[in-house]
């Protein structure tokens, strides 16, 4: 039998490692909370996409124009926008977006917005990317992101049809994501008030942008930083909280096992 005082020498690795790992698990958790914490804040931040006219009244073979609005504050820490990626999608059968002019929200001083426009009729598509260059702080506020030019067929038939804008992507100045709220435009057709059949669009970012319609010569760089904004999201604070715990539980059985059982 070994001596009381061996007993508590071999006892005392194990109860410094207890208390070692669990004071680590308290620190590490409250960083962890921390960055859910500040994920939570820049989620509450969005950015507001809407027509001027939530209804507009046209005749087949009328050419009209809606103006679009942006509205936003911008992300956590007073993030400004920086780009913005406008997706409008139609029935191709019913009217046609012939133009998408830019508008001057995210326009400031010193400062050049770079943009990219692509139109596929056939898909029901019409893409128009704008970025600052340089970022410079950003674009907050409310103000005309795009103006369209829409052509109603000459056979459309009467009814309402809809251009909508939820696949549009706003980017800030920092990493955070901002949520984009949109609300579609409903072009009511020879006075008609019946739904007209949906389109089943590709995803806009499978288009082609040669094949399908107008390229900047800026389009390079802008596509560029579109990229790396997207590779550098946060990760969440519950996933680090979780492989944290795993590592620290495999810590304490590696010395419960070196050290054996008590006596």
């Amino acid at each position: 039998m070994a001596p009381e005082g061996e007993a508590s020498d071999r006892d005392l690795p194990t109860s410094v490692a207890c208390i070692a790992v669990s004071i680590g698990l308290a620190v590490l958790l409250v960083l962890s909370l921390t960055g859910v914490a500040g994920t939570a804040a820049a989620i509450d931040q969005v950015a507001i996409l809407s027509p001027e006219q939530r209804t507009v009244e046209t005749a087949p073979g009328e050419t009209i124009e809606i103006d679009v609005i942006l509205r936003s504050q911008g992300g956590h820490g007073g993030e400004g926008v920086s780009g913005v990626a406008l997706v409008a999608q139609y029935h191709p059968d019913y009217v046609e977006i012939t133009g998408v002019e830019r508008g001057p929200w995210l326009e400031g001083d010193g400062t050049e917005i770079r943009t990219t426009e692509r139109i596929a009729h056939e898909r029901g598509t019409a893409v128009l990317e704008q970025r600052r260059d340089p970022a410079a702080g950003g674009t907050t506020g409310a103000g005309t992101i795009v103006t369209l030019t829409v052509r109603v067929a000459d056979d459309a038939p009467a009814g309402e049809t809809t251009i909508s804008f939820d696949e549009t992507d706003v980017t800030l100045t920092g990493d955070w994501p901002i949520a984009v709220v949109d609300e579609s435009v409903t072009v009511s057709i020879d006075g008609g008030d019946e739904p007209l059949e949906t389109f089943d669009h590709p995803d806009p970012d499978e288009l082609n942008l040669e094949a399908e319609g107008g390229e900047s010569e800026n389009d390079s760089s802008g596509g560029a930083e579109a990229a790396d904004s997207g590779d550098d999201l946060p990760v969440s604070g519950f996933t680090i909280a979780i492989t944290l715990l795993a590592i620290a539980l495999a810590v304490l059985r590696l010395t419960a096992a070196r050290d054996g059982p008590p006596k």
